[in-house]
């Protein structure tokens, strides 16, 4: 939506815009979504009315996957691996939006658990129609899912190791829908059998708990409706990747108008981090309009009243939002430094929603997979840990008095780990697992992503057969 939206922008101005599209669709999750979004009205229709737009007027490239820069190249390659592209821009804008992620917990190695954007594809365009399903999350994204399901008859649970009900926007909408909720509740086992997923919840544990609680709970499909941005192009460009919890986690450090810093680089919408579509559609024309402004289509007055207008909506209705790209864009009291929070809370890991639920939860760490492409499992981690800090004792509970030495702990970082185990080396090339990995050992250890890193993304995207490199067949 995001990349729809500001190519309809700069199209207003009379820009060359060309959109490059993975899928055989434009739309993105909105394609499925038929549920009310402030302001735009059912997903499916503005989306829809929007492409059938932006698809008579610009040109749009379908089935063709971005795979990046390749020394001085910019390429890309169509689905069917027939063609090689080679783009030449003047300004480049990164709308990929957001990725669902594997959930983590004791027993996840279960082919019963599938990302929110299949499951509604499987049951809308296919038929599919499981009796029960828990949607695990409850962010706007997740409580969708949930009602988007609801609609097609199905019995829903909705589920996450948060406080509360994450969404603003929908949270009235779970009780008046009358789904039933396991907020606060961490998934400490799962085991599949004839009756389908049989899942142990139990509700999270220190001050945040307000009584014991423990239920089972049998499911066709557990359904991860988790998210973070997607980071592997501006990762790949070098665009400096930092961790800012109020807006999905792991997100490029750029600032309101989605400028990356490097001259023509833009990321806008879910990609920047996770902002719900009624200010993405204000978001794409702030952006298109300093793009605007650079090239002297638009006066700078323009620009910049959108821009006053942009910020004070964001202030009003999502000030979180706001504060974070205040101080990527300044810094720490002005001074440009972006001090980086701990990590207090990793949502993709369903066994662990407090930092008191840790040590219990690293009991299990050997049924808990992290990467699925090459087995590795949170215990496979922790041991490689262990053995590149040749044997020492690391602590998860640190005593009072302990807190300097523990700060001053170096542990190794993901490269290291990843050559170690093999973490990120499959066919995803450790798109769903990387960044899960990289926030669950830093909640584990109480220490900044920073400090763990990211291994080098690397260009392609996806992996291209070397004929499609030489040319095509």
């Amino acid at each position: 939506m995001a990349g729809l939206s500001v190519a309809e922008e700069l199209n207003k101005l009379g820009l060359k815009v060309v959109i490059v599209e993975g899928e055989h669709y434009l739309g993105g999750h909105l394609i499925i979504d038929d549920t009310e979004i402030k302001d735009l009205g059912c997903g499916s229709e503005f989306i829809g009315k929007l492409s059938k737009e932006i698809s008579d007027s610009v040109t749009v490239l379908t089935g063709v996957i971005f795979d990046g820069f390749l020394e001085d190249a910019v390429i890309g390659h169509s689905r069917d691996f027939s063609r090689l592209y080679t783009f030449n821009y003047k300004y480049l804008i990164l709308a990929q939006g957001f990725r669902e992620v594997p959930l983590i917990f004791p027993g996840n190695n279960t082919p019963r658990m599938i990302t929110g954007l299949t499951m509604l594809k499987l049951t809308k365009w296919w038929g599919f129609k499981p009796r029960r399903v828990l949607v695990w999350g409850s962010d706007d994204w997740a409580v969708r899912v949930a009602m988007n399901l609801i609609q097609t008859g199905i019995e829903v649970y909705l589920g996450d190791n948060s406080v509360t009900i994450r969404s603003d926007l929908y949270r009235d909408r779970v009780d008046a829908l009358g789904i039933k909720t396991f907020i606060g509740m961490n998934i400490v086992d799962a085991k599949d059998s004839s009756e389908g997923l049989r899942l142990v919840l139990e509700n999270i544990r220190g001050k945040k708990a307000k009584r014991q609680r423990r239920e089972e709970v049998v499911v066709d499909v557990l359904v991860s409706a988790v998210r973070v941005p997607v980071i592997d192009l501006p990762a790949q460009l070098n665009a400096p990747i930092v961790y800012a919890p109020e807006i999905g986690g792991l997100v490029p450090r750029r600032g309101f108008t989605g400028d990356l810093g490097l001259g023509n680089a833009y990321v806008i919408g879910d990609a920047g981090g996770l902002l719900p579509e009624h200010l993405i559609v204000r978001q794409a024309r702030v952006t298109a309009l300093s793009i605007g402004a650079m090239e002297d289509l638009v006066t700078k007055d323009a620009f910049d009243k959108e821009l006053v207008d942009f910020k004070r909506d964001l202030v009003t209705t999502n000030s979180s939002y706001y504060n974070v790209i205040l101080r990527f864009e300044q810094g720490l009291q002005g001074s440009g430094y972006y001090a980086e929070p701990n990590v207090v809370h990793a949502p993709m890991w369903a066994t662990a929603g407090s930092i008191e639920d840790v040590e219990n939860a690293l009991k299990s760490a050997n049924r808990q997979y992290l990467c699925f492409c090459e087995d590795v499992t949170l215990n496979d981690v922790l041991r490689s840990i262990n053995v590149l800090m040749h044997g020492k004792e690391i602590k998860v509970r640190v005593l009072h008095g302990e807190e300097e030495e523990y700060k001053s702990l170096r542990l190794p970082g993901m490269e290291r780990i990843k050559r170690v185990v093999g973490l990120g080396t499959g066919p995803c090339q450790g798109k769903l697992c990387l960044i899960n990995t990289n926030l669950i050992l830093s909640f584990i250890y109480q220490k900044k992503p920073s400090e763990f890193g990211l291994p080098r993304i690397r260009f392609p995207e996806a992996s291209i057969p070397m004929a499609t490199l030489a040319g095509g067949e």
